[in-house]
């Protein structure tokens, strides 16, 4: 298929899952048009945008740091770093998508290395999202624009590139890349495919298998691959909220289908953790769910609604603004982690707990939230992160940075939920108590949030809207719960957290409407 009706659906997609209804800004290669389309030249990758559009590609400042997160500005101009992922000896590798190069970060020295890529043009750009690190010490990574997987070799410094398998009359996006052992596995989001490559034949080309998705006419999500060896995978058609969620035994040769609940639009991160649950991030929501590969049920969860600080809401229109949890990885701890990228924060919700922490990110781009007219707001658009060990590495799209995230610096509160689950019977209304416990001399007040996984008005929680100070004892707070009387019967997630600074720190409470 050609290009340009290529660029028309990737435009349609990531207006889908990247953007709200109020902001009309697509990420892909057509980029939009400002009224003034004068570029002055500077040799740089700035360059690829006009002088007007510079500040919303290209960032708006210096790096800034806070007391969780240390922000690092890449030398080159408006590089766009997107995927991202370490080798073992702790390098830092990213995409640069308004360079087409691959780059590498060594936080021993604080200094970047960006590797010029003499396979391509000048000038080129290409959304990168896929990265992973292989034993043979080489860097994978895709390349959607020119439909090719990327190889760079550690210890030559060399690029070599490799043909994504295209079919007639078809739109192919090879987008997430996942290592299984010699297999080199990446979805075609537009496709309807997983391909399997076997990254240890030698030559021009790579030997490969395609995995035709159980469910034909939707998009094709990130693959994971369980303990057991299963691939998974997600899939969902583009503004009309129907996904599934895909098993596939890969030496059987047999996917099972399993419907997806209500209200997930766009599942677009997936992870398996050690006991083979399946989590799922909705980047169009504010849901993430989980899936127990025994019981095959789903449990729906929600983050915090975004900080007003980043989304801004200038005009007013914005009612309900989702965070919009985007990839979702594992950690060793069986800890899932996602990078909110609406509301400019990397979050970690720990399953044994049922605590959620949120960590806002300091930079802010005002030109892709509702901001017009106010300091302190945007998004620096975190697109991608990886884990290695307590430390969380992402990309900042639209500030030309990638950040670090210590997650062992100490948390300054503690939020303790009583009881774990309450039972409602419709039109009834209840008391929730909790307290918040200082770990460390506060030197301002704290703010409540709640949000649940119900439809909107079936929970109403009151007591919600003020902020508290907490001093030397734990501060005991209760909330209402009011069950509507037109509620759907079922169960839910109730988010009931504080926000302190930087961080939001929740928990999550059953609630049962009868």
């Amino acid at each position: 298929m050609k290009k340009k009706s290529k660029a028309i659906l990737v435009s349609a997609f990531f207006g889908i899952i990247l953007l709200t209804s109020t902001l009309a800004i697509a990420l892909n290669s057509n980029l939009p048009k400002t009224s003034d389309n004068r570029a002055t030249m500077t040799g740089t990758p700035a360059d690829n945008f006009s002088d007007e559009e510079r500040t919303t590609y290209c960032g708006t400042g210096a790096s800034k740091s806070n007391r969780y997160i240390t922000e690092f500005k890449i030398p080159t101009v408006c590089t766009q770093p997107l995927a991202i992922t370490t080798d073992p000896s702790g390098m830092v590798w990213f995409t640069e998508s308004n360079t087409g190069k691959l780059a590498k970060f060594d936080p021993f020295s604080k200094l970047f290395t960006e590797y010029e890529n003499t396979r391509l043009p000048k000038g080129v750009r290409s959304m990168m999202w896929g990265i992973d690190y292989a034993l043979d010490e080489n860097i994978w990574f895709t390349d959607e624009s020119h439909d090719v997987l990327w190889k760079f070799s550690i210890v030559t410094k060399n690029y070599t590139s490799f043909s994504y398998p295209v079919s007639n009359n078809v739109v192919t996006f090879p987008q997430r890349l996942v290592i299984d052992n010699k297999n080199i596995l990446v979805n075609d989001l537009l496709g309807n495919k997983i391909t399997s490559f076997d990254s240890t034949q030698l030559g021009n080309e790579l030997n490969y298998s395609i995995i035709n998705s159980e469910v034909n006419n939707t998009v094709t999500g990130s693959p994971t691959i369980d303990s057991n060896g299963k691939l998974w995978y997600v899939v969902w058609v583009p503004q009309k909220g129907l996904g599934a969620l895909v098993s596939y035994d890969r030496q059987a040769n047999i996917g099972t289908v399993f419907k997806l609940p209500v209200g997930i639009i766009a599942p677009n991160g997936i992870s398996s953790d050690h006991q083979n649950n399946i989590w799922i991030t909705d980047a169009a929501t504010n849901f993430f769910i989980s899936f127990d590969s025994t019981t095959q049920k789903f449990t729906k969860y929600v983050t915090s609604t975004p900080r007003q600080s980043v989304y801004g809401n200038a005009t007013g229109i914005m009612k309900n603004p989702n965070s919009n949890p985007y990839w979702n990885k594992v950690d060793s701890n069986d800890r899932v982690w996602f990078n909110e990228h609406f509301a400019n924060s990397i979050a970690v919700f720990d399953p044994k707990t049922n605590s959620l922490v949120e960590y806002l990110i300091p930079s802010q781009n005002p030109n892709w939230r509702d901001c017009t007219g106010l300091e302190n707001c945007g998004t620096s658009m975190p697109l991608d992160f990886t884990i290695n060990g307590d430390k969380i590495w992402f990309t900042e799209w639209v500030e030309n940075n990638i950040g670090l995230l210590e997650s062992s610096t100490p948390l300054p509160i503690e939020v303790n939920l009583e009881p774990k689950e309450i039972i409602l019977n419709k039109g009834e209304t209840s008391t929730l108590s909790f307290t918040i416990t200082q770990k460390e001399q506060l030197d301002g007040m704290i703010t409540l949030t709640t949000a649940n996984t119900a439809a909107p008005n079936d929970i109403i929680v009151s007591g919600v809207d003020k902020k508290i100070t907490v001093e030397n004892q734990p501060e005991t707070v209760s909330l209402s719960l009011s069950a509507s009387e037109f509620a759907l019967s079922g169960t839910y997630k109730l988010l009931v957290g504080a926000q302190y600074n930087e961080v939001t720190i929740s928990q999550f409470i059953t609630i049962t409407i009868k």
